[in-house]
């Protein structure tokens, strides 16, 4: 039986560098009162002095000196800034920035730590918020910064879809009729944000893709702007951002990289309320790339190692394309600045060598070398941002009524921006966080503990009729990378005996090697990790038309290093078992039984051509 998430949370709260600090709920309960600080509110107002009392999460009192609530927490923040939290409004949670598995605490972890206290995460499928919503709320949760969980969506043929990462990961529109039908599949799961992939150019250094429509990017944002929910797009042209504007969208991400902006760009902008991310330091010339040493003093180990390992490599021509990119991106930011288009801050962090957490105050930075006062970056990468997530009546600034999301700065880095590398306490809704134990947490080598949920044997014998398994998770496809990646549909076939085995088919695409994958998600969204140490391997009915292979998706592996086994399916459904002794990894690993988090079965071919598979009563026996 697989156990409640409740009952598993509690079970780990022990666990000092998952779970740090003591309980979120138990902390609102005693007020703090932040002493003789030097307040900067991002209302625009410049700083002043004096004491900030936060109760139940947020902020009950704000006055040049406050009496003393019984029981409360005083902190002393005599010559240093209390400053919002900070936003990041563009990372890939799940993607580390450096040479290691997906360890999505650790990614948590470093945004806190430099201050960070909004993120929006665009590395998601719609199955993975619950899951991750659970984790990261309630009183035994893992600590993470207040998260703007997105469901993704985009063009076919278009970028966010080359990966083959799968049809659910990335849901596609190419018209009107078609965008309000993905939105109904999208919406139930109650997503933060809306994030569209509206634009294909890739840079000049490769095919551009396709690019969205006004009228289907319209009625995404129609649809989701109904619910109160923003949309941003990955907007990187000139055209790209017309169009974006046109359609209502809450900020165009990514910067417009192509040309030099217009006045018709601006205007539209401008009428619309659209605002602007750049995300400059993911299009920084990476190889020559300095680092201070503030910067240097937040990293991680791991982030330090690849730091070190590109020193070592020493400087590299960059070529023209990503220098004339460069430029253009800097000149249109300080164009939208002085049109006052809203500016947001957002970094794309988890792309190699962006790392999570001091990429913002990186980012920042950036915006002060281009023209924005420290203060003026320091609103952008607050109310500013608070404000294109239509959330400016939560956080973003300091007053009363407001989250507590505070950042205490040694020095004043709304005078001096380099001062935002010494960050020395932070809070989220209210509750202190725990940074030395953070901080231990990013540079762990060792995988973070997440809840594990116990498996039972039946995985998908047809028993529920609404396409789930019998683990209440949704199947999904995945296939090789490239705009001319293989496709796979898959489908219950409803047998006269009431059985509902499932059939694939696969069109393989042109890749040397095309593969297509049903994947089986042992929990939902595939983000817990499954124990199945009770078992001794997997057995299913299959029928099909030559060799596949049983892919086990790990939690702490990378893919390529995930164990496998081949097996033989003919014309007539047999039973096939597939012991767990049997299956090999390209790593020297050994295979985890408490860390497994999806079945992949893949069909592989000739390119171009078809293949197909069967399954049915898959379980672990």
């Amino acid at each position: 039986m697989i156990r409640t998430l409740v009952a598993l949370l509690a079970a780990l709260a022990s666990l000092a560098v998952a779970f740090a600090g003591p309980p979120a709920s138990a902390q609102q309960e005693r007020a703090t009162l932040i002493r003789n600080a030097r307040i900067f509110d991002a209302t625009g107002a410049p700083a002043f002095r004096g004491d900030v009392l936060i109760r139940g999460g947020t902020i009950a009192e704000i006055a040049p000196r406050i009496r003393h609530p019984r029981g409360s927490v005083v902190v002393d923040a005599k010559g240093r800034t209390l400053i919002p939290g900070l936003h990041d409004l563009h990372t890939h949670l799940r993607s580390p920035a450096y040479s290691a598995p997906e360890d999505m605490a650790k990614a948590w972890a470093g945004y806190l730590v430099n201050g960070v206290t909004m993120v929006n995460d665009y590395s998601l499928s719609a199955e993975m918020l619950q899951p991750i919503r659970a984790i990261t709320t309630g009183p035994d949760a893992i600590w993470a910064p207040h998260l703007n969980l997105a469901i993704r969506a985009g063009v076919p043929g278009g970028h966010g879809t080359e990966y083959g990462w799968g049809d659910f990961f990335t849901m596609k529109a190419a018209s009107p009729r078609a965008a309000h039908l993905a939105m109904t599949r999208a919406l139930p799961y109650r997503p933060d944000v809306v994030k569209v992939f509206a634009d294909g150019w890739r840079y000049d250094r490769g095919p551009d893709l396709n690019s969205m429509n006004v009228g289907t990017l319209t009625a995404i944002v129609a649809d989701a702007h109904a619910r109160g929910i923003p949309v941003v797009t990955h907007t990187v042209t000139l055209e790209g951002a017309k169009v974006a504007a046109a359609a209502g969208v809450d900020a165009v991400v990514h910067g417009i990289g192509d040309v030099r902006v217009d006045d018709e760009a601006i205007a539209l902008m401008r009428d619309r309320g659209t605002g602007y991310v750049s995300t400059l330091v993911v299009y920084e010339p990476g190889d020559i790339r300095q680092m201070t040493d503030g910067e240097k003093s937040v990293l991680s180990s791991p982030e330090l190692a690849r730091e070190a390992a590109r020193a070592a490599r020493g400087n590299r021509v960059v070529e023209p394309e990503v220098t004339a990119r460069w430029e253009v991106l800097k000149a249109n930011l300080k164009a939208m600045h002085a049109a006052n288009i809203p500016i947001g801050v957002g970094t794309d962090a988890g792309i190699g060598g962006v790392y999570h957490g001091s990429a913002a105050i990186r980012e920042i930075g950036w915006l002060v070398q281009l023209g924005l006062t420290p203060a003026e970056a320091l609103i952008a990468a607050t109310r500013t941002s608070a404000e294109i997530m239509g959330q400016a009546d939560r956080h973003g600034t300091i007053a009363v009524g407001m989250r507590a999301d505070l950042v205490l700065v040694d020095g004043r880095p709304d005078e001096e921006i380099t001062d935002l590398w010494k960050i020395a306490r932070v809070w989220k809704a209210g509750s202190e966080v725990p940074l030395k134990e953070l901080r231990a947490r990013a540079s762990n080598p060792a995988m973070t503990p997440l809840p594990t949920v116990s498996m039972t044997g039946p995985i998908l014998t047809g028993a529920r009729s609404d396409g789930r398994t019998d683990l209440d998770t949704l199947p999904v496809d995945s296939t090789d990378a490239g705009s001319d990646h293989s496709d796979i549909a898959f489908v219950h076939r409803h047998g006269p005996d009431g059985a509902q085995p499932i059939f694939s088919l696969a069109s393989f695409g042109a890749s040397a090697r095309p593969f297509a994958q049903l994947v089986l998600p042992l929990t939902k969204g595939a983000v817990l990790p499954a124990d199945a140490s009770r078992f001794a391997g997997i057995a299913f009915k299959a029928r099909g038309a030559g060799t596949y292979r049983l892919r086990l998706e790990s939690y702490g592996l990378d893919d390529s290093d995930w164990f496998q086994q081949n097996f033989d399916a003919g014309s007539k459904m047999r039973e096939i078992r597939l012991p767990f002794s049997a299956f090999t990894s390209n790593a020297d690993a050994q295979l985890d039984l408490e860390r497994l988090r999806a079945l992949r079965f893949e069909l592989t071919g000739e390119p171009g051509g078809r293949g197909w598979l069967e399954l049915d009563d898959v379980r672990f026996y």
